[in-house]
C-alpha cells in the first residue's frame, strides 16, 4: 500500500475521445442479439468488464421501468442523513472527527458522489476517485470523481480492479486515490456479482416484446391483403409489379386499380387479438426484474390486491435492503475516505471515525402514542426524556403555556 496518495489524476478520461477509457460508449442496444450479450458476459467473467458494464449502462437507459425500481434503492439510501461519530469517548477519538467533519464538510456535490457510489447496487461496484489538494498544514480531498465501470478490468484473482490505460492493459490503483463500493448481490468473483445479472434474461424479453408489440401497432387493424396473380404470368414481369403496387396502395390509399382476371383478397383479422400476448410477456419481465431489484411486489404496483398486512411486511424487506445499502456504504466510506483523511493529516496510530447513515425506520406516532398510553396506565414508568425526544416535542420553559390534558367525560 503507497504511504501517499498520487496528485495527479490517475483515471482521467482518454485524450482522443476514445479508446479504453472513452467518455462515449459503443454498445448499440437496438442491434444486440441475445449471442452477442452472452459474449458480453463471459468476456467480464474473464477479468474484460468494458462490454458488460456498458450493457448494464445501457439497460437502465432503455427501460424506464428498471430504471425506476434501480434509482428507489438507490435513493432509500443516498437521502439519509448521516453523521460522523468518533471512535471513542477519547480525546483524541474526538480530534479525528473533527478534523473528518470540518474536511468532509467543504466537499463539492457530496450527496451526489454518495449517489454516484450506490451505483454499485445494480453494476456490483463503483468507483470515486480522490482529488487531492496539499497545503501546508494538511491533505484534503478537492472533489470525488466518479469514473465509468467499464474504465476498469479485473485481475487474474477475479476480485482485484485494474485501470485500463490507453493500451487496454490493467494498471494497480493507489488505495488512498479511489473510494471501491462493492456490493454484493451474490457470491462470487467480481464480474458475477452485479445485481443486474440477474436481470439480463427478463430485459431481453422485453426489449424484443416491446420492439415486436411496436411492429404488431404499426400494422394493426389493416388487413392483410392478397393479390392472386394470373396463371401463366411470370413473377418478374410488369404485370406482376404493376399488382404488387396495387396491393400496397390499397393498404396506404385504400384504392387499386388491377388487370382484368387478377384479383386482390382483403381478409378479416378481427380474430386476431390486439396484442395482450405483448403485454402479458412485458408484464411477466417486469415482475422479475422487480424482484431481483426491490425484493418484493406489493409496493410497486405489481400485484393486484393483497392485504394491508401483507404489504406491510414487503415494504419491511424493502426497508431492510435501504438499511444493508447504507451499512455497506458506510463502511465503505470510513475506511476508504475517512481512515486516509485521518493517517495523512494527524498520524496511523489516531482512531479513525465511523461514517454513520440514520438509517432507523419511521414509526407509526399514533400507533407508539397508544402504546405508550396503554403501558403507563398499566403502571410502566416511562421516563419523560424519552417521550419528548421521541416524539420530537420540545420541553417547555418553565411558565410556558403548555395544552392542558383532556379528560374523559
Amino acid at each position: 500500500m503507497s504511504e501517499k496518495p498520487a496528485q495527479q489524476m490517475m483515471a482521467e478520461p482518454s485524450a482522443a475521445g476514445f479508446g479504453a477509457r472513452a467518455v462515449v460508449g459503443h454498445v448499440d442496444i437496438d442491434t444486440l442479439t441475445p449471442r452477442a450479450i452472452k459474449r458480453m458476459l463471459l468476456a467480464a467473467e474473464s477479468g474484460d468488464l468494458a462490454a458488460q458494464a456498458e450493457l448494464f449502462e445501457r439497460m437502465e437507459e432503455k427501460d424506464g421501468e428498471l430504471d425506476a425500481y434501480l434509482r428507489t434503492r438507490k435513493t432509500g439510501a443516498a437521502r439519509l442523513r448521516f453523521e460522523i461519530q468518533p471512535a471513542d469517548d477519547s480525546p483524541a477519538a474526538e480530534e479525528a472527527a473533527e478534523l473528518c467533519r470540518s474536511v468532509i464538510a467543504d466537499i463539492p456535490d457530496l450527496p451526489q458522489a454518495i449517489f454516484d457510489l450506490l451505483d454499485a447496487i445494480p453494476k456490483g461496484f463503483s468507483v470515486q476517485e480522490i482529488d487531492w489538494e496539499t497545503g501546508a498544514s494538511r491533505w484534503c480531498p478537492r472533489r470525488l470523481v466518479w469514473r465509468p465501470q467499464r474504465w476498469f478490468a479485473l485481475a487474474e484473482d477475479g476480485q482485484t480492479l485494474l485501470l485500463r490505460d490507453e493500451a487496454g492493459q490493467g494498471v494497480q490503483l493507489n488505495p488512498l486515490n479511489f473510494i471501491i463500493h462493492r456490493v454484493k448481490a451474490r457470491s462470487g468473483f467480481g464480474a458475477r456479482t452485479g445485481l443486474l445479472r440477474s436481470c439480463v434474461r427478463a430485459f431481453i424479453v422485453r426489449h424484443f416484446a416491446w420492439k415486436d408489440w411496436m411492429a404488431f401497432a404499426e400494422v394493426y387493424g389493416t388487413p392483410p391483403r392478397i393479390g392472386w396473380l394470373r396463371e401463366q404470368v411470370p413473377w418478374d414481369s410488369e404485370e406482376a409489379r404493376e399488382l404488387w403496387q396495387a396491393v400496397r396502395a390499397l393498404g396506404m390509399d385504400a384504392a387499386a386499380v388491377v388487370r382484368e382476371g387478377n384479383r386482390i383478397e382483403v381478409l378479416d383479422t378481427r380474430s386476431a387479438g390486439e396484442g395482450q400476448i405483448f403485454e402479458r410477456i412485458l408484464d411477466r419481465a417486469g415482475r422479475e426484474m422487480t424482484l431481483a431489484v426491490l425484493g418484493q411486489l406489493l409496493t410497486t404496483g405489481g400485484e393486484q390486491g393483497g392485504s394491508y398486512a401483507l404489504g406491510h411486511v414487503h415494504n419491511q424487506v424493502r426497508w431492510d435492503l435501504i438499511e444493508a445499502d447504507a451499512q455497506a456504504l458506510a463502511g465503505a466510506l470510513t475506511n476508504q475516505l475517512l481512515r486516509p483523511i485521518v493517517h495523512l493529516n494527524l498520524g496511523a496510530d489516531r482512531p479513525v471515525p465511523r461514517w454513520h447513515f440514520d438509517a432507523e425506520k419511521p414509526e407509526d406516532l399514533g400507533e407508539l402514542a397508544a402504546t405508550v398510553k396503554t403501558l403507563s396506565q398499566a403502571g410502566l414508568a416511562i421516563p419523560a426524556r424519552w417521550a419528548y425526544r421521541k416524539f420530537g416535542i420540545p420541553r417547555p420553559a418553565e411558565g410556558e403555556p403548555v395544552l392542558s390534558q383532556v379528560k374523559e367525560a
